[in-house]
């Protein structure tokens, strides 16, 4: 997975279920459709899934795992298709380790099977990046590259492969809008000693980006998106950190000997704020205090004349003091 987050075409289960909650794993056998959530969506759940789906409530004790239920309900020999660009490394792992001993197993399938019958699926977003200015990252990409290069280098790695969204707009001081409500673009970074590859749909990538990477003092080579696996099947010449949070899919590709699976270092790094960006906190909630401030004095204001305000109006001419 690349995103705690989803653009509207990589919505499968809300369109093989109905149900739209953001935490959710869907199993289907050809005689049972099950969907395991967690306490926050037992409602929603019901209410949203379709006809024959059964509502498996995580973290009740008479709750099977995914594992448990697939080696307790199929035969030894089993063969349990997924999709390995949509399942984690570590997810793979522990439903696998649940299975362990029943011969059931995981199996990586070259198609997403709900793809195969959603006929008006949205297609994936082509919006273009934009770069973000030093005077709100505090930190020039070149010089982020750098303070990567030097973790790797006391990790032993000479390749690092970046697949989180986040992590990747962090690095590069680029912002998107591939996935609502969040400033980050589908796209791939691998980093060496010597050089950065991006992998991105390279009609997102504008003379204002390019312009970007010059200014910032880092040569960038850009690929297409849908070079990422074969072009790490011909990188494998040393030690490949790759987060086990990435997908099985690029995971699986690197020998187990010579990969680092652990957090990636910019993951750490992105989490210690520099002045420029605890500034730039400070100033969004004061920004917003005063909206909040403005929006309280209009509703004390309403209130006196006995004008009546609803939850939708009140929220309404919140986010208009907001805008």
């Amino acid at each position: 997975m690349q995103s705690e987050y989803l653009a509207e075409c990589d919505m499968r289960r809300a369109f093989i279920s109905g149900f739209t909650g953001s935490a959710g794993t869907a199993i289907i056998t050809e005689s049972a459709a099950l969907m395991w959530t967690d306490g926050r969506y037992y409602l929603q759940a019901i209410e949203e899934m379709g006809e024959g789906w059964t509502l498996m409530k995580e973290g009740l004790p008479v709750t099977p795992s995914q594992g448990k239920y697939l080696s307790d309900n199929f035969p030894e020999g089993s063969r349990v298709g997924v999709d390995p660009n949509v399942l984690s490394y570590e997810e793979w792992k522990i439903i696998q380790n649940d299975m362990k001993g029943s011969g059931v197993n995981l199996i990586p399938i070259a198609t997403n099977l709900v793809d195969l019958i959603w006929e008006d699926k949205p297609a994936s977003p082509s919006n273009t990046v934009l770069p973000l200015a030093i005077k709100y990252t505090g930190k020039s990409c070149k010089h982020k590259v750098e303070e990567v290069r030097s973790k790797m280098a006391e990790k032993g790695s000479t390749l690092l492969l970046v697949t989180a969204l986040d992590e990747i707009a962090w690095l590069l001081n680029l912002r998107g809008s591939d996935i609502d409500y969040n400033p980050v673009f589908f796209s791939y970074v691998l980093v060496t000693q010597t050089q950065v590859h991006l992998f991105i749909d390279e009609s997102k990538v504008t003379l204002a980006v390019r312009n970007h990477f010059n200014e910032e003092d880092l040569p960038v080579n850009i690929h297409p998106y849908n070079k990422i696996h074969s072009f790490i099947t011909e990188q494998q010449t040393g030690k490949v950190w790759i987060s086990s949070d990435g997908s099985y899919s690029l995971n699986s590709m690197v020998p187990e000997k010579i990969r680092i699976s652990e957090i990636t270092p910019i993951a750490l790094m992105k989490a210690i704020k520099n002045t420029v960006e605890t500034q730039g906190m400070i100033n969004c909630h004061i920004r917003d205090g005063v909206a909040l401030c403005r929006y309280f004095a209009w509703l004390e204001k309403e209130l006196q004349k006995g004008n009546a305000v609803t939850e939708i109006s009140g929220a309404d001419k919140l986010e208009q003091f907001r805008k």
